[in-house]
């Protein structure tokens, strides 16, 4: 069993090193006007979180689709920059 200062000290590490998500591939559950995007099987991020790029807005998107996804540095709003595969 650990003591309460290693235990302690791990919580202080993983407040102080959070993991960080890199730019990714994400699945389009809705195409525009009303994007919504699977991130992953737990995460669904619709237009309040989403930046989307010109480009976006010129592709025909489907559901099913993959686009590039850029967090931003609160990792709170993604950037859509990119179709997979366009």
């Amino acid at each position: 069993m650990e003591t309460w200062e290693v235990q302690l000290a791990g919580l202080f590490k993983e407040r102080n090193n959070p993991k960080r998500i890199g730019v990714t591939a994400a699945v389009i559950i809705d195409p525009l006007p009303n994007l919504k995007i699977g991130l992953g099987d737990e995460i669904i991020l619709d237009m309040d979180q989403l930046i989307v790029a010109n480009r976006i807005y010129q592709l025909s998107l489907k559901a099913g689709d993959e686009v590039v996804l850029v967090p931003a540095t609160s990792e709170q709003q993604f950037y859509v920059i990119d179709k997979v595969g366009a």
